[in-house]
């Protein structure tokens, strides 16, 4: 019997293949490029978003160590010219006479006074540490002492900006800062001051508003401001390492993450420093967290889906590049830049930030050009009062410097000089015959010719103690052929700004009414330069002046204006100085 033959196999079950290879092919073809589109957009805008941050804390520190520079800067200009002014007929007058009259007068007192004062403390000393002073005497042996070293680095003939203090008694950060006063060389006192640093306070809490904390440290690593009120000022911040790596670098400004440590873990932290362009070795810090600076860029990345990537992918990446853009011009000086960005999210809230800081800067900058440009009145008003001080010695020459300035200024203005050479031409044309405050009044008014001895005398005026202020203007009695002093140059070897000023002097002193002789008449004048080119004068200045004489710019009238004009904006006593430790004046 044969056996039975066996059931034939089942074939083997193939559903659902052809659906799931559809459904991988519309995942590779589809799902899988929206994903890797939409992880590389997010990628790109997180990028975009660390340069953007990077960029604006560099900018930050910057403008912000910027400030510090100008304000110091202008503090110790202050000082200078207070010191400055007390060396002005220093070899006439004793200097106890001088700090006498300061304590009769209450002259320091202007130094304290309107609400934008920089001054805490101001004393004129002489070298014993007697003299006027004025404002609130601090006794805190940290401040003391700081004004006893200032008082022996002067006596040295040493100016000395010291390390910032805090006042406990004013609750506010401060600075001392000295400056000898001399005469002939010897130093004969000192002045002294307690500034205030409550500026770089404000400047430092505008700067940090909201999402940055920022600080300057001194060259330890002290606080001397800070954003948050509760940092106590004067703490020691080099336990921070941005703040330690700032101590140790060249200042350069660098940004780059590091860690705080913390109960809860450490914080990842974004840092920038910069140094303040000075040599006060002041260090501008600003820095965030990580997960507040980046958190746009995080939480995309956390929340985007594959579907919506593509489609949301230029409503994530435009306000980044619109800031990224924004940060760049801010960082390159254009602080009215502002950013549109209508977004809800928190890249609109970086936005808003971002525009109200720059709004910060720009306001902050506006101001610190207010304050040079006081600063400017103030020193030029000292300028021409040193002048007026030279022309009053002799009644024939009353006006002389203001009219020599307009005559040079217009002359440079027609040799096509800039702005900044013209302002400088006008400065040496007020100051050119400051060494004249040395000669006697006999000598300077004396009607008849001048001995061999008075004229060499006389010689000697162009070499005041102003010297590196006046620059090449003291060198008008050059002659371009050789025959003039001090130093006897010729042509082109005598600056430019000497040629000039050496035509404006012998047009004035041609047209104006001297003991030895009577003034020309604007024409003969002019005809008499135009005779002694190539002897006394420069051929190209001479022509720039008969250019501007039938352009109408230089007329005897104007002239008479211009002086009467500078004479009446200085009408009013001087600035004078203060000291260290004697009674308050009363």
């Amino acid at each position: 019997m044969k056996p039975e033959p066996e059931p034939p196999a089942a074939p083997p079950r193939r559903r659902g293949r052809i659906l799931v290879s559809l459904l991988a092919l519309l995942l590779a073809v589809g799902v899988v490029p929206l994903l890797w589109t939409s992880y590389k957009l997010v990628s790109t805008s997180r990028e975009s978003l660390q340069f953007n941050q990077r960029a604006i804390q560099l900018d930050m520190a910057r403008s912000l160590s910027q400030q510090i520079a100008i304000y110091v800067e202008s503090l110790r200009a202050q000082v200078a010219a207070i010191a400055r002014t007390m060396e002005v007929d220093g070899g006439m007058i004793p200097f106890s006479t001088r700090l006498a009259h300061i304590r009769d007068q209450k002259a320091l007192v202007r130094y304290l006074e309107g609400e934008s004062r920089s001054f805490n403390y101001v004393r004129v000393a002489d070298t014993t540490g007697l003299g006027p002073w004025a404002g609130v005497n601090l006794q805190e042996a940290a401040i003391q002492e700081s004004l006893q070293e200032g008082f022996y680095r002067g006596l040295q003939g040493a100016p000395m900006i010291g390390h910032p203090l805090i006042s406990a008694s004013l609750q506010e950060p401060v600075l001392v800062i000295t400056e000898p006063v001399k005469s002939e060389g010897e130093v004969q006192g000192v002045v002294l001051v307690v500034a205030s640093l409550l500026p770089v306070w404000r400047m430092t809490e505008q700067t940090g508003e909201k999402l940055f904390e920022v600080y300057v440290v001194d060259g330890r690593g002290h606080a001397i401001a800070h954003s948050d009120r509760s940092v106590s000022l004067g703490t020691d911040m080099s336990n921070i390492e941005i703040v330690r790596e700032f101590l140790e670098s060249k200042g350069v400004g660098v940004t780059h993450a590091f860690a705080i440590p913390a109960p809860g873990g450490a914080i990842n932290m974004l840092g920038t420093y910069t140094r303040v362009p000075d040599e006060s070795g002041w260090g501008a810090i600003v820095q965030v967290d990580e997960n507040k600076a980046y958190f746009a860029a995080t939480d995309m990345r956390r929340k985007s889906l594959a579907l919506v990537a593509l489609a949301f992918a230029g409503q994530i990446s435009r306000p980044i590049q619109q800031l990224a853009q924004g940060a760049r011009q801010l960082a390159g000086g254009d602080y009215g830049t502002r950013v549109h960005i209508k977004s809800e999210n928190e890249v609109g809230v970086l936005a808003d930030a971002f525009n109200q800081m720059g709004g910060e800067i720009e306001k902050s900058i506006e101001e610190i050009r207010q304050a040079a440009a006081t600063n400017k009145e103030l020193f030029m008003g000292s300028i021409r009062m040193l002048a007026n001080a030279i022309d009053e010695k002799d009644p024939y020459t009353r006006g002389h410097s203001e009219r020599v300035a307009y005559y040079s200024m217009v002359l440079a203005k027609h040799l096509g000089m800039s702005p900044e050479d013209v302002e400088r031409v006008h400065l040496s044309g007020i100051i050119h015959d400051v060494g004249k405050i040395g000669i006697e009044d006999k000598i300077l008014r004396k009607a008849a010719a001048l001995t061999e001895e008075e004229y060499e005398l006389m010689k000697q005026h162009p070499i005041p103690l102003l010297k590196e202020m006046a620059g090449a203007g003291l060198m008008h009695h050059e002659n371009v052929d050789g025959t003039g002093y001090p130093d006897g140059l010729k042509g082109d070897d005598i600056p430019l700004l000497g040629r000039i000023v050496s035509v404006a002097d012998a047009f004035d002193a041609m047209t104006t009414d001297r003991p030895y002789s009577k003034a020309m008449t604007f024409e003969a004048a002019i005809a008499r330069l135009r005779f002694l080119v190539g002897k006394k004068f420069d051929e190209g200045c001479v022509e720039a002046f008969e250019r501007a004489a039938q352009a109408g710019d230089l007329t005897p009238a104007k002239a008479r204006r211009a002086s009467v004009a500078a004479r009446k904006s200085d009408e009013g006593p001087a600035p004078v100085p203060v000291s260290a430790s004697a009674p308050p004046t009363a």
